[in-house]
């Protein structure tokens, strides 16, 4: 669980560094900054899912830990790679992190709770 920890706790910096670099740096047009705001507010609270899941036992707190922080740093990374370089390549991957997001939380209602 410790790696759970250590990636969660690295999706929250970079999401968190996103909205700063959004907010002084970058000075994207409205939409790209949207996108920006979507998917740094969406990989935050993926990270605060696995800071919390980081601290339950049980392979299905693990996995499903991992495949929220996987598929919102898919989600996310594909949403500030277009508002960033406004390339359309990677695109495609938007939808597998979604999903992937979405499996993971759906994982969850059959986690054991608790410590």
């Amino acid at each position: 669980m410790r790696l759970l920890n250590i990636f969660a706790a690295l999706s929250g910096v970079l999401a968190l560094a996103m909205l700063v670099l959004a907010a002084h740096a970058l000075q994207p047009a409205p939409e790209d900054l949207d996108r920006i705001h979507l998917a740094a507010y969406l990989q935050l609270g993926a990270a605060t899912a696995g800071l919390a899941l980081a601290n339950r036992s049980g392979r299905l707190n693990l996995i499903a830990g991992a495949m929220i922080l996987l598929g919102a740093a898919i989600f996310s990374g594909t949403l500030y790679a277009l508002a960033i370089t406004h390339s359309r390549a990677f695109i495609m991957l938007a939808p597998v992190g979604g999903i992937t997001l979405i499996l993971g939380w759906v994982a969850l209602v059959f986690a054991k709770p608790g410590a």
